[in-house]
């Protein structure tokens, strides 16, 4: 359904409580109006109602609905405004460049075509958006009719210190109208149609002196060849690719292409992978010859070296800050050894609450491939070292994110005064959009310190404490597959023959191997030595070492059970069944393995004799083995159902309870 606007019929809906927004465009430009549409709907807000004009200079059906399919990223109002060319006739005489067609006059007479809206924020079709535009929305114009950034055009900033480009407008239509704009628009044209050399922008800006407000350039960063022309922001809000040669153009140069691409590839006219790979990469040499062709002694303009300066240089010194979208939640695990497993998961519930999440951990777990297997749009790493993440919380407010999760609050504070964690963040910082996890609650819980509003990753069964359960046991695509020919039992940690339950697995396997039970092997993943298995058993152990993430998802995916051996009388591992859990658990839930576990451990994670293998005493535990290996695959697939539906509720129940914790 295609829809077409009249007066009064979406009164309601289309006021000030949307974002109106316009772009103009004929049936050529219709796809680029299109990447336009799609990228405020990619960097929208949760909470940002967008509504959309697009002034139509002969867009043909098709490219209508392909337009009006963009709704997939986000619900819109998409609205076809038909022009009467006749309206223009006066403006046709412009005299001008090339590139500049009769659609960008359109915006001139908004006012009248848009008779019920009362602001708009316009822009033309070689922009792409980054961020949610509430804020430019919402910017307060006082008593001026137009807003706009400054143009690079230093000669004209000469002559006028508010000369704006008109690529990026907000508008007060209500002024427009109160003041008669459009009437003097038109007739400063008809009076001065032979003098006009750049099109509507010079209309707007020698019409309008006087009342046209200056506003923060990063709603319009004009982007050049090789270089920012305006704002040197790493981070642009909203992009204008003002060079001749567009980034859709394979002579292309301008600095940031990639996000026309990027943005492009929402859209119903994206690219295939190998024309991708050619726009984006196979051009760029020839690019850059006809650059030099175009303009052989660039290198000579002294703005270019300024440009290149502020481009590529000056961003090296300056405060490093990690990636913040429109609805950015950050997610930091400020441990650099330890509980990284966990991010994941975290990240994972946030992205389903429609959150942009932006991840700060020690880089080299990224290297490592933490997140090898979990790959979405909506997750930013950052590359940042713990000095540069504890000056930019210490520094900034966070009125810009939805929260901050801190996966591991142990890290920031002792494990009894929890509270005492804020002090790493701005005075100013509000306290409600931070929370923590906490990996340990005895002591605090001890100390009466404990917090019910602190997550953990399990229920707490000590002294009746409460917390807000939220359990991470996501890492990506995972494929569950059937039980191995030769039995596969995996260890995730180190083995040392000096550990007693260690010695429990060792015993079971002499056991096995006495028994001539012979069909399996140990895959051990961490520290130790095959020194440490005695010289008759050890063919049974695959000693991997320390492995990266990457390729530890590798073996746990191909492993048929998960071994543990938790001593209930080891002080150690008491905490496993009152106040902590073991990242041993995670690896069960999130790659649906079935473990091998001591009773006394099973029933407060959820593991019964239909989903993991129970043993009563650590001398039953060779037996426990023999019933792994002996399994039929029909056996094995119906408990691996039944584990994948524990995991499954466990991720619903968790889903809900951080979602409840963020809007409480």
């Amino acid at each position: 359904m295609l829809y077409v606007l009249h007066r009064g019929a979406l009164m309601t809906v289309l006021r000030n409580e949307c974002i109106n927004v316009c772009v103009s465009c004929d049936d050529n430009y219709s796809q680029y109006a299109g990447v336009v549409i799609a990228s405020i709907l990619y960097n929208a807000a949760e909470n940002d109602k967008l509504n959309f004009f697009v002034l139509d200079g002969g867009i043909s059906e098709e490219h209508k609905k392909e337009i009006l399919s963009l709704k997939y990223i986000k619900d819109c109002n998409i609205s076809f405004v038909k022009i009467n060319d006749e309206l223009f006739e006066e403006y046709k005489k412009i005299k001008t460049h090339s590139y500049i067609t009769l659609p960008a006059c359109y915006r001139l007479r908004l006012s009248s075509l848009l008779p019920d809206i009362d602001r708009i924020i316009y822009f033309d079709c070689d922009i792409v958006v980054n961020s949610s535009l509430s804020a430019l929305f919402n910017i307060d114009m006082g008593n001026y009719s137009i807003a706009g950034v400054k143009d690079i055009n230093r000669r004209m900033l000469l002559k006028s210190e508010s000369y704006i480009n008109s690529g990026v407008l907000l508008l007060d239509l209500n002024r427009w109208r109160k003041n008669n704009v459009e009437e003097k628009l038109f007739e400063f044209t008809k009076a001065n149609v032979n003098n006009i050399k750049k099109g509507d922008q010079e209309i707007i800006n020698r019409c309008m002196a006087g009342d046209i407000k200056v506003i923060d350039d990063v709603w319009n960063v004009q982007s050049s060849n090789f270089t920012n022309r305006s704002s040197y922001t790493n981070k642009p809000k909203v992009v204008h690719f003002v060079a001749q040669k567009k980034p859709w153009h394979w002579a292309s140069l301008s600095y940031h292409r990639d996000l026309y691409f990027k943005y492009l590839q929402l859209t119903p006219w994206k690219l295939s992978e190998n024309d991708l790979e050619h726009w984006t990469k196979d051009n760029q040499i020839a690019s850059l010859f006809a650059y030099l062709k175009y303009r052989p002694f660039f290198f000579l303009r002294p703005r270019f070296y300024e440009a290149v300066f502020k481009t590529y240089i000056k961003p090296i010194f300056e405060p490093k800050q990690p990636i913040i979208k429109s609805n950015t939640f950050i997610v930091w695990e400020p441990c650099s050894k330890s509980h990284s497993e966990v991010v994941p998961g975290y990240v994972k519930y946030l992205v389903d609450l429609g959150y942009h999440v932006s991840v700060i951990c020690h880089t080299a777990r990224f290297k490592e491939g933490l997140f090898a297997r979990f790959k979405d749009e909506k997750v930013s790493l950052n590359k940042m070292n713990r000095k540069q993440v504890i000056k930019y919380f210490q520094k900034s407010d966070l009125s810009d994110v939805s929260g901050v999760l801190v996966t591991t609050v142990g890290k920031l504070c002792d494990e009894i005064h929890f509270e005492d964690a804020y002090k790493m963040f701005n005075e100013n910082a509000d306290k409600s959009k931070i929370y923590f996890v906490a990996h340990e609650a005895v002591h605090a819980v001890d100390a009466n310190t404990w917090n019910k509003k602190l997550i953990t990753l399990r229920e707490l069964n000590y002294k009746g404490a409460e917390s807000v359960v939220v359990n991470p046991h996501y890492f990506g695509k995972i494929n569950i597959l059937p039980k191995n020919d030769i039995t596969n039992f995996v260890m995730v940690g180190a083995i040392k023959s000096y550990k007693k339950n260690d010695n429990t697995i060792i015993n079971a396997v002499r056991e096995l191997d006495k028994e001539g039970i012979r069909n399996f092997k140990i895959t051990v993943i961490g520290k130790g030595h095959i020194r440490n298995i005695p010289p008759n058993i050890r063919k049974y152990f695959d000693m991997k070492g320390r492995l990266s993430f990457k390729k530890m998802y590798n073996e746990l995916e191909k492993a048929d059970f998960l071994l543990t051996a938790y001593d209930v009388d080891n002080p150690a591992h008491v905490r496993y069944n009152t106040t902590g859990t073991s990242g041993n658990f995670q690896l069960v839930y999130g790659f649906t393995l079935l473990p091998v576990i001591i009773k006394e451990f099973a029933q407060i994670n959820r593991f019964t004799s239909q989903n993991a293998i129970l043993y009563s005493a650590p001398a039953n535990y060779s037996d426990a083995m023999e019933r792994a290996i002996n399994m039929t695959k029909a056996e094995y697939a119906e408990m691996e159902n039944e584990l994948k539906k524990t995991a499954d509720e466990i991720y619903s129940e968790s889903l809900k309870n951080l979602k409840d914790l963020i809007n409480d």
